[in-house]
């Protein structure tokens, strides 16, 4: 008996567990906690829903302040009382009255007076162009001028001229600017001494001259030259 006993419990030893008991033995899944919800994106949410109440509100209040003021002018036109027009006036055509025939009564037969009508003496008629008659009493004759007759160029003189380029109380000088005239082409350049009561001078002269235009020409060189002469009649 004792060695059966022993075997029993050998024998269970050994055995495999069962598998309710291995099952039970295995430890348990831990379940996965349900993803939190993020509380920002409920917030959002919530403003956004808000935000389009309020508007839709602001909206119906807008077109019921609108249409309050239309139905009030409709029904002051519906109870202002609609004007009839007056009547138009017919006019009467008036009738011609046809007008009676004057009855004009002839005075007796008398003796007949003539009446003799006298003509109105006719007024003078005044001329209204009288200045036709005031012109020629008013005519002004000029007197009587002399016609110009331009002399030509190549024309005598009645005078004789000369031309004086300078005066110097040096003769040196007056020398040299005479020097210088006859180089520059004029001709008849001389100089002439006077000793008078400023004193002595030495005078350069061209001419004389009995010709007007070969006067000029002379006086438009020395012009030229910057040298302001002066005409001196000789005679």
């Amino acid at each position: 008996m004792a060695s059966r006993k022993d075997f029993v419990q050998r024998s269970r030893k050994q055995s495999p567990a069962s598998p309710n008991r291995s099952a039970a033995a295995k430890p348990r899944a831990k379940a996965t906690p349900a993803p939190k919800r993020k509380p920002w994106k409920l917030a959002l949410f919530s403003l956004v829903a808000l935000a389009g109440l309020v508007f839709l509100l602001n909206q119906l209040l807008n077109v019921d302040s609108i249409q309050a003021p239309q139905t009030a002018t409709t029904k002051k036109q519906a109870s202002a009382p609609v004007k009839k027009p007056a009547p138009a006036v017919k006019r009467t055509e008036k009738k011609a009255v046809a007008a009676k025939p004057t009855v004009i009564k002839k005075p007796a037969s008398g003796p007949k007076v003539v009446e003799k009508s006298v003509e109105a003496k006719a007024a003078p008629k005044q001329n209204k162009y009288e200045f036709y008659e005031l012109l020629p009493k008013d005519e002004i004759t000029p007197a009587a001028v002399k016609e110009y007759k331009s002399t030509p160029r190549s024309a005598k003189l009645d005078k004789t001229y000369v031309l004086q380029a300078g005066s110097f109380r040096n003769a040196a000088d007056a020398e040299k600017m005479r020097a210088q005239l006859l180089l520059s082409g004029l001709k008849n350049v001389h100089t002439n001494p006077s000793n008078g009561a400023n004193g002595l001078w030495y005078r350069v002269r061209i001419g004389p001259f009995d010709n007007r235009s070969v006067m000029n020409k002379a006086h438009d060189k020395l012009a030229r030259l910057n040298i302001n002469a002066m005409t001196i009649r000789v005679d």
